[in-house]
């Protein structure tokens, strides 16, 4: 069965995802807060609310971008000699905190492209509703 001809393709919504834009229209307006996404695009009004939990897939994604930006790297610098394990620890607390705040806005818009790469007809330019399990 051949997927129905959709006017904003998985390649559009993965570039709109890593521009932190709407993947139905485009263009930014997404985030509400630093740590919340808003209710609709403020450009085109895409519904952006999911169920309870649907978000919390940027905790996972925080966590292993950390080990892999962070805690790898720092377990590299113990074994070289270059800093003690005790400065390890805490640069890598302290900065694994900060690393994941820091991406966060960013991961949320991640999170809505992910979710629309792989259902691409339920955006609004693609005749869905912007609703998951809604049409």
């Amino acid at each position: 069965m051949s997927e129905p001809t959709l006017r904003v393709k998985r390649t559009d919504i993965l570039l709109r995802g890593l521009r932190c834009a709407c993947p139905n229209c485009g263009e930014r307006g997404l985030l509400a807060s630093w740590f919340r996404l808003g209710k609709a695009c403020r450009s085109c009004g895409m519904d952006l609310e999911r169920s309870h939990g649907f978000y919390s897939g940027t905790t996972s994604i925080g966590y292993v971008a950390a080990i892999l930006v962070i805690l790898v790297p720092l377990c590299f610098l113990v074994v070289q000699d270059v800093i003690s394990a005790q400065a390890a620890v805490l640069i890598g607390m302290f900065g694994s905190a900060a690393f994941i705040v820091g991406i966060y806005p960013v991961m949320l818009c991640w999170m809505v492209a992910a979710c629309h790469v792989a259902l691409p007809g339920d955006l609004p330019a693609n005749g869905g509703t912007g609703r998951r399990g809604e049409d």
